[in-house]
């Protein structure tokens, strides 16, 4: 149990100091997290966009009708809340 937490503080301290640089030298912190994204990321990223345009589009096109109302074919509504008057 010392021994994590002798690591922990050991990381905090490590951590801090690194801070501390990125404080004085702005340039090192966007060296360490600056980097581009792997390629199968940014792929994958786009695959699931391109996916979830698509479906919206599918959906959009299979929407029923509406604007049609349950009164609409002349026979008496029992719905009133529903029908046009």
């Amino acid at each position: 149990m010392m021994d994590s937490i002798a690591l922990a503080k050991a990381i905090e301290l490590q951590n801090q100091a690194r801070e501390e640089q990125w404080r004085k030298n702005e340039d090192l912190f966007y060296r360490d997290y600056g980097l581009d994204p792997p390629r199968p990321v940014v792929w994958i990223g786009r695959v699931i966009a391109g996916l979830s345009a698509l479906r919206t589009a599918i959906k959009k096109a299979d929407r029923p009708e509406v604007g049609r109302s349950a009164c609409d074919d002349g026979d008496s509504c029992r719905q009133a809340a529903s029908c046009r008057a």
